[in-house]
């Protein structure tokens, strides 16, 4: 009686070896995993705060480039002004002349 106990025990043993075997391994394969997501994930962090950065940075050349672009437009309105009233009078001043002579 004592011998087929230890035979269904060792039968038992073998089943629950064969069993945990596949899931260690299972285990093993999931903790790798585990690590390689925690690694991507980490990368997209860093990703993503590299890409906040250069957003904002980009938000902030933006105004400036915006800044010097109003400014040049005003400028550039200043000038034209400036060249229509010098072409108003050289006109009235041509037309004065013109009518002077004639």
């Amino acid at each position: 009686m004592g011998s087929l106990v230890d035979g269904v025990l060792l039968v038992a043993l073998v089943v629950t070896s064969a069993c945990v075997v596949p899931m260690y391994l299972k285990l093993k394969r999931l903790d790798r995993t585990q690590a390689e997501y925690g690694a991507a994930v980490a990368a997209s962090g860093v990703a993503l705060t590299q890409a906040g950065e250069a957003v904002r940075s980009f938000k902030e050349e933006g105004r400036e480039v915006l800044d010097a672009l109003s400014l040049k437009i005003e400028e550039a309105r200043a000038t034209l002004d400036a060249l229509e009233a010098s072409q108003r009078s050289l006109t009235e001043t041509y037309s004065k002349r013109t009518q002077s002579q004639v």
